[in-house]
Parts: structure tokens; C-alpha cells; sequence
């Protein structure tokens, strides 16, 4: 007779879990370990624990440093960053980053990356220049663009909520794919013919000293600050990105909410594209990943100020200008090109490792 005890269910489960445990994470998951709304929890929960003069400080923070960078720059450069062209340049330079940013927010705020924008901002730039050489006026391929902007948004939106691939994956790929359109288009060159003089006219010149170009910029962040801050939809969107599933169970469409979320981003990144090309009279190929850091970098540092733990419309545009005048201030400073990469970089890094080290002191 056979005296050896059958393993226990308790060892055979144990050993179960083991297993699992040791068998690699597959990219997918790698990829839904980034949730936007992960990192912001962690930093929520930490800044929560904080309280008093460090909640305030924690708010605030990014502001702070905004105009002490003004004031910095402001006496050290006196002769040139507080002057009227200077400002102007600013405010010119920096509405296109603002209307990219907040088309990157909404995936954001809901949960999910989008790193197609930068991409779908370069397609715009181009088909509008094409569309412009077949003497298409401003008018009619603005509202090309954004329809094909909304296209790719679709794209997205199928692939993350009804095949279930994560919008990481989805957006590298498909901005990957809007790339390679873009440089078949060009064939590798700038275009620079037949840009409609009214585009270029209104994207680079002023109105009583401020640049027309900052009024749809203006126009967008008052639009969305409105739908985030203050419509049902922006307060299901938000909940979608704390708890999918907790939003489902309280029968908020969840599928619907994130895919319209994709759907204006790319909206809004065409109309950047279209506005870029204004601003700079020329299209080209290969632009799109110089465009898409400083837009996700903001995202994530807005949501360290105002409302800390949270992707917010006031907070992003914090980011954009703390971004834009501490490049500008190095760059009146005679610094080499790559300054700015290493800014957007080094402002992405600090925003989300931020969240990481405020985790691990609470815990």
C-alpha cells in the first residue's frame, strides 16, 4: 500500500502562484502597468498623507517655480525676455504646444496614453500644404484635416476598447503608420508652395500687440476647461480613469466615453497641424516626435500643480508656459539646439518619477 500523502491544496496552489509569479510579464501588461491614472493615484495618496503647508507646497510648487523662472530670467536678461518681441514670440511659439497638450490630455484624464498626436499634427501640416497646392483654400482644409484627424482617433479607439489592445501599443503603432504616410506624401522634402497667404498672414502676425495665432489656443482651453471641469461628460471621463470597471458597474459607457476621448485628440492635433503650418510656412515629414514629448510631458507635469494626483486642463497650461519660458530663457542664453529635448525630457522624468518617490516615503 502506498503510504505518501497526495499533495495538499494548499501546496498545490502555492506552488500555482509561484509559478505564475516567475513567468515574465507579457508586453501588454508591461504596458498597463503605465496607466496615466497608476502613477496619478500613487502621487494622490501620497500628496494626501502630506496635508497642510506641504499639500499647499505640493499645489502650488510648479507655479512657484514658473515665476521665479521669471523673475530670473527677467533680471538676468532684462535687455531682451521681457520685451515686447520676446513675449510676443512666446505667446506665438507656444499656442500650437498648447492645443497638442490638451488633445493629449483627454486620453489622460481618461486613463490612456495617445502618442499618435505628434504624428497626426505632422499628416495635418502636410495634407494641408498639399491640399493648399491644388489651390483647396484655408477654410475647406481645416475641416479636411480635423475630419482626418478624427479618423485616426477612430482607429484608435478600435483597436483600444473593441480588440483590447493597449492604447500604448495601439498609438505607437498607428502614429508609427501616420508617420510613414506623411513621408510618402513629402517624398522626403519641405513643401513650401502655395501656403494661402490668409493662413500665413493670421498665424504670424498680431492684433494690438498679441499674436492672432493665441486666440484658438485661448478658445480650446476655455472649451475644455468648461467639458472637464464642469459637464457630466468630463466627470464620467475622469471617473473612467480612476476605475474603468467601478464606471461600467454604474453604467457609464465606458467604450464610448475613451473612444471620444481619441476621437478630439486627434481632432485637435490636426487643427495644431493646421495652425502650424501658418506659423512657419512650410511642411515636412519627421516633425511629429518633436512635437509629441513636450505634449505628454506637460500633461504629466500639469497634474503635479493646482489639483494635484489629477490630469488637469488649468495645470496643463502651467506646464506649457513653465516649459516655454525655461527654454526661451536658455535659449536668449546662447544654448546649444538640444537644450530643449533635454528640458522635455528631463520635465517628463521629474513628473512621473515624482510620483514613484512620493509613493515610497508613505509607505
Amino acid at each position: 500500500m502506498n503510504t505518501t500523502d497526495p499533495p495538499s491544496n494548499e501546496a498545490t496552489e502555492t506552488r500555482s502562484n509561484e509559478e505564475q509569479m516567475s513567468q515574465p510579464l507579457s508586453l501588454g501588461a508591461r504596458a498597463k502597468e503605465l496607466n496615466p491614472q497608476t502613477v496619478m493615484a500613487q502621487k494622490k495618496s501620497a500628496l494626501a498623507a502630506t496635508g497642510g503647508l506641504g499639500g499647499f507646497l505640493s499645489r502650488y510648487a510648479v507655479v512657484a517655480v514658473f515665476l521665479m523662472l521669471i523673475a530670473i530670467f527677467g533680471i538676468t536678461k532684462s535687455g531682451t525676455f521681457l520685451t515686447t518681441s520676446n513675449l510676443q514670440l512666446l505667446l506665438g511659439a507656444n499656442s500650437v504646444a498648447l492645443i497638442l497638450a490638451l488633445g493629449g490630455l483627454l486620453p489622460l484624464i481618461g486613463g490612456e496614453f495617445d502618442l499618435s498626436i505628434g504624428y497626426t499634427l505632422e499628416l495635418a501640416t502636410v495634407v494641408t500644404a498639399l491640399l493648399s497646392e491644388h489651390h483647396v483654400g484655408p477654410g475647406a482644409s481645416l475641416l479636411i484635416v480635423m475630419a482626418m484627424g478624427a479618423v485616426i482617433g477612430i482607429v484608435n479607439s478600435i483597436f483600444i476598447t473593441v480588440i483590447g489592445v493597449s492604447s500604448f501599443i495601439t498609438t505607437l503603432g498607428v502614429g508609427t503608420v501616420v508617420s510613414a504616410i506623411s513621408l510618402e506624401m513629402t517624398n522626403g522634402n519641405i513643401l513650401i508652395s502655395g501656403i494661402p497667404q490668409s493662413l500665413t498672414q493670421f498665424c504670424q502676425t498680431n492684433v494690438a500687440g498679441i499674436p492672432k495665432i493665441i486666440f484658438p489656443a485661448i478658445g480650446c482651453f476655455v472649451v475644455l476647461w468648461l467639458v472637464c471641469e464642469h459637464t457630466t461628460y468630463g466627470r464620467r471621463l475622469l471617473a473612467v480613469g480612476l476605475s474603468s470597471r467601478a464606471s461600467k458597474l454604474a453604467g457609464v459607457r465606458v467604450g464610448l466615453m475613451l473612444g471620444s476621448s481619441f476621437v478630439l485628440a486627434g481632432v485637435l492635433a490636426a487643427l495644431a497641424g493646421w495652425l502650424e503650418l501658418g506659423r512657419v510656412g512650410s511642411a515636412s515629414s519627421g516633425v511629429g516626435p518633436d512635437f509629441l514629448l513636450p505634449a505628454i510631458a506637460a500633461g504629466f507635469l500639469g497634474a503635479t500643480t493646482i489639483k494635484p494626483g489629477r490630469f488637469n486642463v488649468l495645470g496643463t497650461l502651467v506646464a506649457v508656459a513653465l516649459v516655454a519660458v525655461g527654454v526661451n530663457g536658455l535659449e536668449l542664453d546662447g544654448v546649444a539646439d538640444w537644450v530643449q529635448p533635454l528640458f522635455d525630457g528631463g520635465v517628463l522624468l521629474l513628473a512621473v518619477g515624482s510620483a514613484q518617490l512620493l509613493a515610497r516615503r508613505i509607505r
